[in-house]
């Protein structure tokens, strides 16, 4: 499948989650191992380059920053908003809905909200920052919360086929690798809908060059955490917006994208998310 942008349906998309990887590499050879040796070399050489520096987690986030045009201005420290919100109480939609709890993304929205209320209220230690962000919230802007998660919900909800992605597709569950050389260094894979082996990653901005870059951080993340040192999936970055998607096969030099990524990361320095 072609690697660059392509506008989706559900049809396209699904088959972007589904398809095999391009052949170009198979999986497990010896020069995809290599350069995974090669990656894991270069991570604990920054790692102990950055000791004594304080904690950094390297986010797709940052990679954008670091490879973008906006990486001199000054980034506002993260702060709870609608648009903020949108995908974690969309994303709880759509695992409402996998599971037959909700009818419409609308139903299941509400249902999260009610829960977030009900989780402050009764004091559980489950409740989170958002859910107390959200419980103290006026109607108005609770309104726009759920408007703007509704959509977001609706919209991965009507791209795929979901019973093409098999029993048991993963919602919303990000991977984390913590380096073994150093406490203070992370790597997040994000991803939005897990099936099987492959990756799908919600976009949102402008279509932008960095974008393989964010999406070979999964494939980094996810070979380091397999135990096999094995070849993930594809990642499949898509916008919603526009229902344009670019696709990254795991190949060797997607393991190389990521870890140059990484390493201008952290020569940036923390971005203003990561200190506050």
């Amino acid at each position: 499948m072609p690697q660059g942008w392509r506008v989706s349906d559900a049809l396209t998309l699904t088959t972007a989650l589904t398809s095999p990887p391009d052949g170009r590499v198979p999986p497990d050879t010896a020069a995809w191992q290599a350069t995974l040796d090669e990656a894991r070399a270069a991570l604990a050489r920054l790692a102990v380059r950055r000791a004594g520096a304080g904690p950094f987690r390297v986010t797709d986030h940052d990679v954008r920053r670091a490879l973008g045009r906006d990486v001199s201005e000054k980034e506002e420290p993260f702060a709870w908003s609608a648009r903020t919100a949108r995908r974690t109480f969309g994303l709880a939609a759509v695992r409402a809905l996998l599971a037959g709890e909700a009818r419409t993304p609308h139903d299941a929205v509400r249902g999260r909200l009610r829960d977030s209320d009900g989780a402050v209220r009764e004091g559980s230690r489950t409740s989170s920052q958002l859910d107390r962000w959200v419980a103290a919230l006026p109607a108005a802007g609770r309104s726009a919360v759920a408007a703007e998660a509704v959509t977001w919900a609706t919209r991965l909800w009507c791209a795929l086929d979901w019973s093409a992605l098999g029993p048991a597709p993963v919602i919303g569950r990000d991977h984390w690798w913590d380096s073994p050389h150093s406490a203070l260094l992370a790597l997040r894979g994000r991803a939005d809908v897990r099936a099987g082996r492959a990756h799908l990653v919600v976009l949102s901005g402008p279509r932008r060059d960095s974008v393989r870059s964010e999406l070979a951080l999964v494939t980094l993340v996810e070979s380091l955490r397999s135990r096999e040192g094995a070849a993930p999936g594809p990642v499949v970055g898509w916008w919603p917006d526009s229902g344009h998607i670019v696709r990254v096969d795991p190949h060797p030099t997607v393991l190389t994208l990521a870890t140059d990524a990484v390493a201008l990361v952290l020569a940036a320095g923390p971005s203003a998310r990561a200190a506050a």
